[in-house]
């Protein structure tokens, strides 16, 4: 009851609502398919959900957009557990056109995310294409919310997956499946992707099939040439930021909303980049105590390596570092020093310089300092400090 009533208050439903308690629900999960439901209803902006038994009936309001219809309708589906069955019907206003052109597409993010959805021709030709999918991009990366519609053609599961087998060649892109045509377009480090991928559908669709091919080869995706030394990676970083800065809600360890973008576009570069030695290392002014800087700028530099490892950069060989107020860049005597000094930095992880040690016949020679002289030496290196 709370979890039905929450998601109708989320849909607009106001003042006090009677929700009885009864036994003998299908399920246990009764109460999160019914809010299912109604997100549902109010993604789509109205209509009517009907929970009978196991049995979900759902209709939207006659003249809503037949892809809102057909996310919404391939979401709820998804999401449903699978001892409900659900039949959507998206009324045809009087008078008014056909549904739009059916399609099917799937999308590859430059992170990795992939996502089908549009309209598919079976239960069976959904579960092959997902698993199709998975395999080819990973489990932890494809999510399905493509929904059946049985008047499909015959050959549209076979044009899916042919589809699928070329986005899987490229970095990033989309494949889009309608009756009359495949197109195909994305990035690619692949300078012969557009020929294979052209050959390749014409082998699994025939010669007849009308395709789309927009490829574009990107030098920075080459795997032979567009990956960078870690010394250029550090210094596009610094290009990356330029003016603009990593920023934290005050006083705390969340990344601020307007920094997502530079986090964006420097996982895109990290993940060019490899496995480097980098170190991320966090500042902060003299404000507050000198124990608590530390330890907030440890936070939010480990704040960034996790920003990154959620965008799939792999940061294995990352190293966080937290100096609080040790290491200012300017005087945190003004607003505007302290906010220089509020900052996080990207350095390469150098090994530390060897001190030469003295070979000559005069180092041999020479006497060992006396306990004098070292403490002499010593105490004028602490004033020195100390200064």
């Amino acid at each position: 009851r709370s979890k039905i009533l929450a998601a109708a208050t989320e849909a607009g439903l106001d003042g006090k609502v009677d929700c009885r308690l009864g036994l003998g629900t299908p399920t246990n999960e009764w109460g999160s398919a019914t809010a299912l439901g109604i997100r549902a209803l109010n993604a789509l902006g109205g209509g009517s959900v009907t929970f009978a038994d196991a049995d979900v009936t759902l209709f939207a309001l006659e003249g809503t957009d037949q892809s809102l219809f057909d996310r919404v309708v391939g979401e709820f589906e998804a999401e449903l557990p699978d001892v409900f069955l659900l039949n959507a019907t998206l009324p045809t206003p009087p008078e008014a056109a056909p549904d739009g052109i059916p399609e099917f597409t799937a999308t590859r993010s430059p992170e990795g995310d992939v996502q089908l959805r549009g309209r598919i021709n079976s239960e069976i030709a959904r579960t092959t294409a997902d698993s199709f999918a998975r395999a080819a991009f990973g489990s932890s990366t494809v999510r399905t919310t493509a929904r059946v519609d049985e008047t499909l053609p015959a050959t549209w599961s076979s044009r899916v997956l042919a589809g699928l087998d070329a986005l899987s060649r490229l970095s990033n892109g989309a494949v889009i499946v309608t009756p009359d045509a495949l197109s195909i377009s994305g990035n690619t480090g692949n300078q012969n992707a557009s020929s294979e991928i052209a050959g390749l559908l014409a082998d699994k669709l025939g010669d007849s099939e009308e395709f789309n091919i927009d490829v574009t080869y990107q030098e920075k995706l080459d795997p032979l040439l567009g990956i960078p030394t870690p010394e250029e990676c550090e210094a596009q970083i610094v290009e990356i930021i330029g003016n603009r800065k990593i920023t934290f809600e005050p006083g705390s360890a969340t990344l601020d909303a307007a920094t997502q973008d530079i986090m964006d576009e420097i996982a895109e570069l990290l993940q060019l980049c490899g496995d480097i030695p980098l170190v991320i290392a966090g500042h902060t002014d003299s404000q507050g105590r000198e124990v608590m800087n530390q330890q907030l700028s440890q936070e939010r530099a480990q704040a960034v390596v996790d920003a990154l490892r959620a965008r799939r950069v792999l940061t294995a060989s990352y190293e966080v570092r937290g100096y609080g107020e040790e290491q200012p860049i300017a005087s945190n005597d003004t607003e505007e020093g302290r906010e220089a000094n509020r900052r996080i930095e990207f350095k390469l992880r150098r090994p530390e310089p060897v001190e030469e040690t003295e070979t000559t016949l005069e180092s041999i020679e020479d006497p060992a300092p006396t306990d004098e002289t070292s403490q002499s030496d010593g105490a004028g290196d602490n004033g020195d400090g100390q200064n």
